[in-house]
């Protein structure tokens, strides 16, 4: 069984089922309580290894947080992941084993509603007129969403992949991989150029005003699924930190919470791992045959890896490199769900306000006629303007970009609030990982490549950048591969 020939079903199965009894038995660090740290720790301990996961913070999950205070009982929000598409076999696959019960996640709607260049419209009247919204496009661009503006712009791109994906994903990397998102469509290879106010149409209609330096590929592969309009997505029933917890439970007595790793030293022998109290200051020592380190490359800048060579140039690299973008969530808890009275079942709200997206919830609270709307849902640049503020401030700026979307009813049926930044969180250092341009090609290959006896995962050492699916698909690989010494 070779790690990197594994398919999605393969992968599906191990994670639902377990690897074979392993016949040599290793002693196995893992660095880092998020969902790559969790799965594979799972994995591991159910095939006969000897593992212990060290976490810095005091609660496991990662980047899937599920935040309950101060709404009213039965309400939260998600202030990580927040959703599951159809597609991600591997999360489902989890799911599934451990009995968890889903509930859809209704990404779009066509009663989305539109709050840009100071007119509203719902998604439906937007579709029927996209002129109505006052971009600047060229004359050939009139009457064509953003949407539609964008499948021009990528549809030869789209044609080639699914030619012979395995074949020409590789070839399309070596071409585009330094394009940014601006660069793509203002100087498009293809031959579909867009003008400049039908990029800022798709920018601030798909959300992506915060990336136009970054890579255009990742753009394509890990974000533009969202708008994918016939594409399903779900939710855990009660918030999609039960899957992270179930796990924990599976694997309760190998935690070790407060070990924030200060430095990694390998030899001939196996690896030792030194760790730091984050409160108290205490240290600590655990030695291995191997490690798995699934820390966030931003959060790893502060480790020390003894002997210097014990990394190869590529990996150090990634490590100083590896763009992690910032994220920010606010949510409002109100008493009623005014928003439903437009048709609002879920869906969204975009704007060029500071809060640029909106989602309304798709889950109801049994006994409650209200609700917990993310008021404001930023990325990169856009993000950083609401991280450098107080909660309450927060709080407050979203509220009165959203009254202008609503009115003053948001006022009236305001109950209470609370809001997230990923940029600010010491323990993940940003909301997940972006290639910028070049970086892909460049060294995204030396970033889950084995060092020595040390193993790397995460959502960044896969192809599925911020998602679950790319958490667990890169722990399965570790875990086996540290199963078979590979």
């Amino acid at each position: 069984m070779q790690a990197e020939a594994l398919t999605e079903v393969e992968m599906a199965h191990i994670l639902r089922y377990g690897m074979p009894k392993a016949t040599s038995p290793r002693r196995v660090i893992i660095a880092g309580g998020g969902m790559s740290g969790l799965a594979a720790c799972l994995l591991l301990k159910e095939a006969g290894h000897d593992v212990v996961l060290l976490e810095a913070s005091h609660r496991i999950g990662g980047r899937v947080l599920t935040i309950s205070e101060p709404f009213s009982e039965g309400h939260y929000f998600e202030a990580g992941a927040m959703r599951i598409p159809e597609t991600h076999s591997l999360v489902l696959s989890l799911v599934e084993r451990f009995g968890l019960k889903l509930e859809p996640f209704y990404t779009s709607r066509p009663e989305d509603l539109y709050y840009i260049n100071g007119r509203r419209m719902n998604a439906a009247a937007y579709e029927q007129d996209p002129d109505a919204l006052d971009f600047p496009v060229a004359p050939q661009e009139k009457g064509f969403t953003a949407d539609q503006l964008m499948h021009y712009a990528t549809e030869p791109l789209v044609h080639f992949i699914d030619e012979d994906p395995e074949k020409h994903w590789p070839l399309v990397i070596k071409r585009l991989g330094g394009y940014s998102v601006d660069r793509f469509l203002k100087e498009n290879p293809y031959g579909r150029s867009l003008s400049p106010g039908a990029v800022d149409m798709i920018k601030v209609m798909l959300s992506l005003e915060g990336f136009p330096e970054l890579s255009f590929l990742e753009i394509f592969r890990d974000i533009l699924v969202l708008f994918k309009r016939d594409l399903k997505f779900f939710q855990i029933v009660g918030g999609n930190d039960q899957l992270p917890k179930r796990l924990a439970k599976e694997v309760t007595a190998e935690i070790c919470f407060g070990q924030r790793v200060s430095r990694i030293t390998q030899n001939e022998e196996g690896v030792r791992l030194n760790t730091k109290h984050p409160q108290t200051g205490t240290t600590y020592e655990v030695q291995g045959d191997c490690a798995l380190i699934t820390i966030p490359f931003s959060v790893l800048n502060f480790v020390r890896f003894e002997p210097y060579d014990s990394l190869s140039y590529l990996k150090r690299r990634a490590i100083r490199e590896l763009h992690y973008a910032p994220a920010t969530k606010i949510a409002v808890e109100f008493r009623s769900r005014f928003w439903e009275q437009e048709g609002l079942f879920g869906g969204k709200a975009v704007s060029d306000l500071p809060i640029r997206f909106a989602h309304y919830p798709s889950y109801r609270v049994q006994g409650s006629s209200g609700g917990v709307v993310v008021t404001s849902y930023t990325w990169e640049d856009d993000s950083n303007i609401w991280s450098l503020l107080p909660n309450d401030v927060r709080i407050t700026e979203s509220l009165r970009c959203f009254a202008l979307i609503h009115g003053n009813t948001v006022y009236d049926e305001l109950v209470t609030g609370s809001s997230y930044s990923w940029g600010r969180n010491p323990f993940n250092g940003g909301g997940f990982t972006m290639f910028k341009p070049y970086q892909e090609e460049e060294f995204g290959h030396a970033i889950g490549t084995r060092e020595g006896h040390l193993y790397f995962a995460g959502e960044h050492a896969s192809d599925h950048h911020g998602w679950m699916q790319g958490a667990l698909k890169s722990a399965v690989k570790a875990a086996v591969a540290i199963q078979y010494y590979q």
